[in-house]
Order: structure tokens, then C-alpha cells, then sequence
């Protein structure tokens, strides 16, 4: 638990009128921060703004984390922290750490700026330079009832490529698949089940995001080209095996895929009689 007054600091949040941009001046407030915001729809980032506070978050897109450090970066405190909260972590704590002239964290929040609070949402910490700012954004991060995983940040960008990118393109090949078929969701929705319906509703939630979102972190991610490689590789084994008529290879695939997530106590199949066992 944080001391009386560990959280009464200055932090500027670059990018504070977007929509995770203004999540985290909200937070930080709540904490008992002095927060300014600092955005490009109301003028450039002025020195003075970062020079003044012991704290900079970057609420920026991961393709202009460079952009705006090289322009900060000679203006930031040595006695400071520039922490991101990008959805990837290599690239930016590059960056960061090449211009930052203090301390540097980078920070990936894995919800969206719906979320009431912190309580019990997952945080990525990726340590970058020095141990004091790591700790107060720990420390605030878990008084919040955040769950804090430290993670070093290239398997961090590996596991997004897997858990993130590899989803967005797979709903989006479904999508795409769904609408050259005809389904059309106010006509089928009520009569696809349950099951569909939660795959419909993950869709649904994607396509009201802005596509450049999803298409940034797949381009901006060195691990996507392999979980898309692989992607492509199910793909092929599993259309392929079905358009060869070969239920016993078909199946195959099914049970082994079945094995790898659900393990032999929990994975039933078919006998010689058409039986479960």
C-alpha cells in the first residue's frame, strides 16, 4: 500500500483527449495527481509542458512514439519517468529509452477505455531504466486491485502477435467469409446459436473500432508475419483434408487440436462403432 502523498505529482499525458489518453488523466487524478494534457488537436507539445512534470505518459499511436520522442525527449527530467502505454513494448521502450533523459517504463494495459477502473484488469510492465518510477507505477497499479505482470518485452509483442493480432485477422477472414455466403446477422443471428452468437459479438465489438487500430499493430509487430504464417498453414491442412473427402486425416486434426487445449482427461472420441470413449 502507497505512503500518504506517494501519488501527488505532476504527470502530463501526451495524447490525453483521445480515448485511453483520457482513461489514464482520469486515474491518474483520482490518485491525487496534478495532471495536464497535452494533445496535437489542441497545438504543438510545448517544452515547458514536459520540462514541468516529473511524469510523461505517452497516449500515442505505436507509430508515433519516435515522432514525439525525438521532439520531447531532450526536454524530459533526469530525476523523471516517460512511460507508454502502447499495446506493443519493444519498439516504444526503444525509443524511449534512446531520448528519455531519466527513467523509462512501458505499460500495457489489455483492456479498452469502457473499463470502469483498474480493479482486477490485467497490466503488462516492461521495466526499461532505473527501479524508483517502476515501483510508484507498480505500487499505483496495485492499489487499484490491478493484476501486474512483469514481462520481458519482446515475448510480450510475441504473445500479443498470438492473442491479439492473430484474433483481429481471424475475425476479420470470418467476417469477410460470412458476408460472401450471404449470412446476413438481423435475418440468422436469432436462429445461429448461442456458441455463433459469441463469435458474432466479438466481431461486432472489432468492426466498431477504427481498422487502423488492428492493421497498426499487426504491420508495427515483428512477431505477426509468423502467427500469420501459421495461421495460414491451419488453414491449408485443415480446407485441405476437407476437400480431399478425408474424414479419418480431418478428424485427425480435429483430436490433436482437441488434445493440445483440452488434454486426454477431458477430450472424448469416436470408436471403431461410432461410440464416444
Amino acid at each position: 500500500m502507497a505512503e500518504p502523498g506517494f501519488f501527488t505529482t505532476k504527470v502530463v499525458v501526451i495524447g490525453g483527449r483521445g480515448r485511453m489518453g483520457a482513461w489514464w488523466a482520469r486515474a491518474l487524478r483520482l490518485a491525487g495527481c496534478e495532471v495536464l494534457i497535452a494533445d496535437a488537436r489542441d497545438g504543438a507539445i510545448t517544452p515547458d509542458m514536459v520540462a514541468e512534470c516529473p511524469v510523461v505518459v505517452l497516449a500515442v499511436p505505436v507509430s508515433r512514439v519516435e515522432e514525439v520522442m525525438r521532439h520531447i525527449g531532450p526536454h524530459t527530467r533526469d530525476d523523471g519517468l516517460v512511460m507508454d502505454i502502447c499495446s506493443l513494448k519493444e519498439a516504444p521502450l526503444s525509443s524511449m529509452l534512446a531520448h528519455a533523459q531519466g527513467e523509462v517504463v512501458g505499460a500495457h494495459p489489455l483492456f479498452g477505455p469502457t473499463a470502469e477502473g483498474l480493479d482486477g484488469q490485467l497490466v503488462f510492465v516492461c521495466p526499461g531504466r532505473g527501479e524508483r518510477w517502476t515501483r510508484w507505477v507498480q505500487v499505483f497499479l496495485q492499489d487499484r486491485g490491478a493484476r501486474v505482470v512483469e514481462m520481458d518485452p519482446a515475448r510480450h509483442d510475441r504473445l500479443m502477435a498470438q492473442v491479439q493480432s492473430l484474433r483481429h485477422l481471424w475475425l476479420v477472414c470470418l467476417g469477410r467469409a460470412l458476408t460472401r455466403l450471404g449470412y446476413d446477422p438481423q435475418r440468422d443471428l436469432a436462429f445461429s446459436g448461442p456458441w455463433f452468437n459469441d463469435l458474432i459479438d466479438m466481431l461486432t465489438h472489432q468492426c466498431r473500432q477504427p481498422g487502423e487500430l488492428y492493421c497498426e499493430l499487426a504491420t508495427h509487430n515483428p512477431a505477426v508475419p509468423q502467427a500469420a504464417e501459421a495461421l495460414r498453414q491451419a488453414a491449408g491442412e485443415v480446407l485441405g483434408s476437407l476437400a480431399q473427402g478425408g474424414v479419418e486425416e480431418l478428424a485427425d486434426l480435429f483430436n490433436q487440436t482437441a488434445m493440445a487445449f483440452c488434454g486426454p482427461s477431458e477430450h472424448f472420441s469416436l470408436d471403431r462403432d461410432g461410440g464416444l470413449r
